[in-house]
């Protein structure tokens, strides 16, 4: 239902709900400073400018982080403790110190040219999750600028209440959200943004819903304008009509009885109807993420990305930092698996400058990435191989290797993963010799032969989010063309329907973790192509569960191979429809 006579905007929902209320404006401004230069006898007059503005801004930060909730703060304030780390960094500092005292620059430039400084090394970043990264210091210089302009001004960011109102900002960061989640606000809307921003997974653990990448939203939506925010769909309605108004607090309400409902169907058995046994996992970017699978059952971690490590630093982590971190994953799982992607970075993502790595690729997406890295920078992976086989005392662990295209990677992996133990055996340090390696299946090369492919590995997991992407030459970020990326599409179920078919005949199990995986719309079709085990983000998981458990699997097949079959895509989502009636 809508609305003509409302004002309607589009952006992309990362975090699920529905919130109707008021409107608070808020402006962060794009860092736009004048490059200004000082004379020498300003410097100590500049220097203390700087300094005093370090300190006020890493004040206001610890004391956001104190005063979040105990309910969350263990959670919740790492996300934070990003931000207090780059306030912190010595090498961040003293570049800007630098600046003032040796190029004669002024405060406000000497802190705007060291943030386009890092920016220019994001330039070329492909992976949206590395290259969100810069976020979180473009967050801390606007901070940084706003109190070394603003001489008088109070602790603004400390003293923000968002209660009972939707905040509307031009760039979302970690304090806001966690500020919002504390002051009671009802949700969340930015102008910028992207789904594997830190801000975005913090919206999604604490389930407030929130909009990014709202093309002039500032300029659109007014302090005190009446608002709707449908987090499901990506949709922002100003000022609506009662009769809209009204649907949409009944669909409110419908939401919160039906989550509440669902909520009991987490402790049923994951069994079809026709007695299917089914499995159901968590993808998890971040361990902060531990508290959403928290309440929810599930049968271990299907995809944890390992990425999140390797940045917002300088050097590579340790053999042992990795493996303290790896081990409070798996302790906090228990016996539930948790199977770690190995490093998903390359030449076109953020890593340490002093080690070599390539140049950068011409099309990023097609370059050194994935295994391909890991097999040029053979110390880094056999680093992280051995954090992970030793934290596998601690649990189940399984190893995954990304972007496999041919058995040599495999082979040369497998070779390295063997020189990692012995070296472990050499160190004499203790680790599980057992674990079981698998492959994401998410280039058609990999798809096609996945028959020969399984008789080198001990599992499959399918990521669709690239595998789509490859498969039919679409860059999903590409606004240009991103509205091609069908996951539909008859190719890219013939190739899904290949794995799945190859893991059974060679009897290694399949799982699916990319985005079709906690897409409603797509899980009676993959429960007909014959998946039995789902990855997806824990948000996701009762709806998916309920609708595994409450179907015949028998029944979905042959509607399934008419799906692939069809040509027609307005016959084709007609039949999606017709299976998800089932």
């Amino acid at each position: 239902m809508k609305n003509p006579s409302s004002i309607i905007l589009k952006g992309l929902p990362v975090s699920k709900g529905i919130a109707i209320g008021i409107s608070h404006v808020m402006e962060h401004g794009n860092n736009v400073i004048k490059e200004e230069y000082i004379d020498k006898k300003s410097i100590s007059k500049e220097t203390k400018r700087l300094e005093t503005t370090f300190k006020k801004t890493l004040s206001e930060l610890n004391i956001i982080r104190n005063k979040i909730s105990p309910s969350i703060k263990k959670n919740v304030g790492l996300f934070l403790d990003t931000h207090i780390l780059l306030v912190s960094d010595k090498t961040f500092l003293d570049n800007i110190r630098f600046r003032v005292k040796e190029s004669l620059c002024s405060s406000e430039w000497a802190i705007q040219s060291e943030y386009l400084s890092i920016r220019d090394s994001f330039e070329n970043i492909e992976d949206p999750y590395i290259k969100q990264r810069i976020d979180d210091v473009n967050h801390v210089v606007k901070i940084l600028l706003k109190n070394l302009i603003m001489k008088k001004a109070k602790m603004n960011i400390v003293s923000k209440n968002f209660n009972n109102v939707i905040l509307v900002t031009d760039d979302l960061s970690p304090a806001d959200v966690i500020i919002a989640y504390e002051s009671k606000g009802l949700g969340l809307i930015s102008e910028y943004g992207g789904r594997s921003s830190h801000s975005s997974i913090l919206t999604r653990s604490l389930e407030l819903p929130s909009i990014v990448g709202v093309k002039n939203g500032l300029s659109i939506i007014k302090h005190g304008d009446y608002l709707i925010l449908d987090g499901n769909e990506g949709l922002i309605f100003i000022n609506p009509e009662k009769d809209l108004i009204k649907y949409y607090e009944s669909l409110k309400k419908s939401s919160l009885k039906k989550k509440k409902l669902l909520s009991s169907v987490l402790t049923k058995k994951n069994i079809s109807l026709d007695k299917e046994k089914l499995e159901i996992m968590a993808n998890l970017e971040l361990p902060q993420e531990l508290k959403i699978i928290k309440e929810k059952i599930i049968d271990g971690i299907g995809l944890f990305r390992t990425e999140y490590l390797y940045t917002d630093r300088t050097d590579f982590p340790t053999e042992n930092e990795q493996f303290i971190a790896y081990k409070q994953i798996v302790k906090k799982m228990k016996n539930n698996p948790v199977i770690f992607r190995t490093l998903d970075i390359g030449a076109d993502k953020e890593i340490p400058d002093n080690i070599k790595t390539g140049s950068i690729a011409r099309n990023p997406a097609l370059g050194l990435r994935g295994i391909r890295y890991s097999l040029s920078d053979q110390s880094v992976f056999i680093n992280q191989i051995k954090a992970i086989l030793r934290a596998g005392l601690y649990g189940t662990i399984k190893i995954m290797l990304p972007m496999i295209t041919n058995f040599t990677e495999i082979k040369d992996a497998k070779n390295l993963i063997n020189i990692a133990k012995a070296r472990l055996r050499d160190e004499k340090k203790k680790f599980n010799n057992n674990i079981k390696i698998g492959i994401m299946v998410e280039v058609p090369s990999c798809a096609v032969l996945a028959n020969r492919f399984a008789k080198h590995v001990d599992f499959f997991s399918i990521g669709t989010n690239d595998l789509v992407q490859y498969t039919l030459a679409i860059d999903r970020v590409d606004e240009e063309v991103n509205y091609l990326y069908d996951p539909i599409n008859s190719a890219v179920l013939n190739l899904i329907k290949i794995v799945i078919d190859a893991g059974a005949k060679n009897k290694i199990p399949v799982s699916l973790c990319g985005e079709m995986a906690g897409d409603s719309n797509y899980t009676k079709l993959l429960l007909g192509l014959g998946l039995k085990s789902f990855s997806m983000h824990p948000s996701a998981i009762p709806e998916i569960k309920n609708i595994m458990i409450n179907s015949d699997v028998s029944k979905l097949k042959k509607l399934s191979k008419e799906i692939i079959n069809c040509d027609c895509v307005i016959k084709k989502n007609k039949l999606l429809d017709k299976i998800n009636s089932i």
